[in-house]
């Protein structure tokens, strides 16, 4: 059997479940899935964004013809880097930074993940905001509702 292991966010009462984001809950399977990963965009604390972080500018193709000046067209670039970055209330995107977060085992004292049962699944916003920002196709999560839950926030 073994130990099975989820992410708790204490302050928020939150959860996320292991098999509603399509991966396993054993330490080593958070550790070598893209399942574990997801702490990036939970923990992530800025209130601005630049190229490469979430809300950041795309990746944009340049053709120059003759009458433009390549000088100006970086610096039109750099202009957007540190540009700020409301979320609204409800986004995962940095959403536990700063909270009582543990990823906790079933095996620990502390009963969290039991408790845990109690709080609301936050899995499947979770997996949309983490889908949208890593477009790469073997590094994206998928929603399987388990049906752990009794409660989860929708979008």
């Amino acid at each position: 059997m073994g130990q099975y292991f989820k992410p708790v966010n204490i302050t928020k009462q939150e959860y996320i479940c292991p098999w509603c984001i399509g991966g396993g809950a054993k330490l080593w399977e958070w550790a070598v899935n893209p399942g574990g990963a997801i702490f990036v965009l939970l923990l992530r604390r800025s209130s601005q964004t630049g190229g490469g972080d979430y809300g950041g500018p795309a990746t944009q193709v340049v053709e120059l013809t003759e009458q433009q000046d390549l000088a100006e067209i970086i610096a039109k670039g750099i202009l957007r880097e540190g540009q700020r970055l409301p979320l609204p209330p409800e986004s995962v995107v940095g959403r536990w930074a700063g909270d009582e977060v543990y990823l906790v085992g079933d095996y620990d004292d502390s009963h969290h993940y039991q408790r845990a049962d109690a709080f609301t699944n936050i899995s499947k916003p979770l997996v949309e905001a983490w889908n949208a920002f890593v477009e790469l196709p073997d590094h994206q999560l998928r929603y399987d509702g388990c049906g752990c839950d009794g409660r989860s926030l929708e979008p």
